[in-house]
């Protein structure tokens, strides 16, 4: 009877361990996830960024077409208008074009600038945080070996003191 009581008593100290080893696990796996989700929060980050620059380069090319329509439309009604003064006409077409141009220059500069240094930052605070993730995995790994070398001790010393207070 004495060693079924033993079996018993090795058997409790086994799932206290046990039970502890495995809420040690299941903590370690929700920081797995958790990285997973901020990993996740990059990539959607980035796929916004892709569509804003599309966005904003879809706006750009179509103002120029406008622009460029515009001027195209100015044009065609001077000359169908048949001033004398074609010369003066044309110059001042010319300096309507190039303000034009410097105006979109103006107000797209700024814009791409943003995006540009909203992805830059994007990807060196992604970078950074993998590398952070990828230390924080190898210690959690590490530690988690020595945890559960600790826990076999643990077991061993328990049932060893179970022994002990039995003799």
């Amino acid at each position: 009877m004495a060693t079924v009581q033993d079996k018993q008593f090795v058997n409790q100290v086994d799932m206290i361990w046990d039970g502890w080893l495995n809420n040690l696990k299941a903590v370690q796996n929700s920081q797995e996830d958790l990285q997973q989700k901020a990993l996740q929060a990059f990539s959607y980050q980035k796929e916004l960024l892709n569509f804003s620059v599309k966005t904003l380069n879809t706006m750009e090319e179509e103002s120029k077409k406008v622009t460029k329509d515009w001027n195209g439309k100015v044009l065609s009604k001077v000359e169908q208008s048949r001033i004398n003064q074609g010369e003066q006409v044309s110059e001042w077409l010319n300096n309507i074009q190039d303000v034009t141009e410097r105006v979109q220059l103006l107000s797209w500069s700024p814009s791409h600038a943003m995006l540009d240094l909203f992805i830059e930052s994007q990807k060196q605070l992604e970078a950074t945080m993998k590398k952070a993730l990828e230390s924080q995995q190898k210690d959690r790994t590490e530690n988690f070996k020595k945890i559960e070398e600790l826990t076999e001790q643990m077991k061993a010393t328990h049932k060893g003191i179970l022994k002990l207070t039995k003799s």
